[in-house]
């Protein structure tokens, strides 16, 4: 009843999107991605090379990856505190107010010097690193440790990738860096949640002797292995050790999916997860294929694989499911959740094959944008239509 009556205050305060601490982070993420995919591919062709007084290109990875993924894991992060510590979830001016120092670091930095955009930009990992301490005050041996090692990793990822936006091998380095940290989060969290709703699922539909393998010491392994394969391609990226690393930890993570038996599933949200760890194994073994001496894909297509496929496909499945099933008030609509979800998969698709196919670079850039970007459009989109009315139910005879 006490959490009902401040989720209601919350929401009486600030309106519906901050009675939730999923909400602001999730819905503003996704409206940014939709517009921002756009503005790149106009920069892109119309030559424009310099953006906050970064190169455009650099720009673009520093904000699609270091401006994306720390607040999607903020909105995943907070909405789990209850769990940790006790307590009642972030809402109402609090959380408008975590999301406003979020939106500074994207639009500020547009109008002002480089090194106070800097700061404006590493200010919300920051801020949300003392969050998640104050939150391991409280309960030290729960989960918030989480955000208490990842954050402040993502803060010096974000300045230093600002700093150093004009050395092309710096800027690189902590680009991969970042999307590492992404693809290691979904390797993580993604190996609890995927065979948990898995599991959910198909014991719903009552075959309860098919779920899929338990959590185990063959999962431990998946992610020590994964972990090498990103650092080498974070630290020495064409290095022969990265394509053995790489291509191991890809056979892996092909073996852990399938013992997760996503081909019985029915629910699309659930299989979408599926699909998210699928372009996590798709970008490791594109990462092996590209480093020596096999150097058989453009190292773009990896990238692309990782960010475009496996965070933008994962964060969105992520995002949806949690929607559309919790919080107060008005909940999004699923139909447009699963249009979006099959939008940014095609949009990964045809942005990892571009690489591949040179003489169709520019069709196959443009329109993986559009189908990407509208993707997170039509998720945004889901929540503010109008609720489905129930259906009538035929009077009794």
């Amino acid at each position: 009843m006490a959490r009902s009556s401040a989720a209601d205050r919350s929401q009486t305060e600030v309106g519906w999107l901050f009675a939730a601490s999923f909400r602001p982070f999730f819905f503003g993420t996704a409206a940014y991605a939709a517009a921002a995919i756009p503005i790149w591919l106009w920069l892109y062709l119309s030559g424009i090379d310099t953006v906050a007084g970064i190169p455009a290109l650099r720009w673009h990875a520093h904000e699609m990856v270091l401006g994306f993924l720390p607040a999607i894991m903020a909105g995943y992060l907070l909405s789990a505190t209850p769990n940790w510590s006790g307590r009642l979830p972030v809402s109402g001016i609090p959380l408008l107010c975590l999301f406003a120092v979020w939106l500074a670091g994207r639009l500020l930095p547009l109008f002002v010097p480089p090194p106070l955009g800097t700061v404006l930009d590493a200010l919300f990992p920051l801020t949300m690193a003392a969050l998640f301490l104050q939150e391991a005050l409280v309960a030290p041996r729960k989960g918030s440790r989480h955000g208490l090692i990842l954050f402040p990793i993502l803060a010096v990822a974000t300045a230093a990738d600002r700093i150093f936006a004009n050395d092309p091998e710096l800027a690189a380095f902590f680009s991969r860096l970042g999307i590492a940290i992404g693809a290691l989060l979904i390797a993580a969290v993604g190996g609890r949640l995927v065979p948990s709703f898995t599991r959910t699922d198909l014991a719903a539909r009552g075959e309860r002797d098919k779920v899929p393998e338990p959590y185990g010491r063959f999962d431990l392994l998946v992610l020590l292995a994964a972990s090498a394969g990103l650092f080498a391609w974070v630290a020495i990226p064409f290095h022969p050790v990265t394509a053995i690393l790489a291509i191991g930890a890809a056979i892996l993570h092909v073996i852990r999916l399938a013992r997760w038996r996503g081909w019985l599933l029915r629910a699309f949200d659930t299989l979408a997860l599926h699909l998210g760890y699928a372009w996590l194994a798709a970008g490791t073994l594109l990462v092996g294929l590209a480093a020596d001496p096999i150097a058989l894909v453009p190292p773009d297509a990896a990238l692309h694989a990782y960010t475009a496929g496996a965070i933008g496909t994962m964060t969105l499945a992520v995002m949806a499911r949690l929607a559309t099933t919790r919080g107060p008030g008005k909940r999004p609509q699923r139909g447009c959740c699963m249009i979006a979800l099959l939008l940014v998969n095609l949009g990964a698709a045809l942005r990892t094959a571009a690489p591949l196919l040179p003489d169709a670079y520019a069709p196959l850039l443009i329109w993986s944008g559009l189908a990407w970007s509208g993707g997170f459009a039509a998720f945004v989109l889901s929540a503010l239509l109008p609720a489905p009315k129930p259906e009538r139910q035929p009077a009794a005879k």
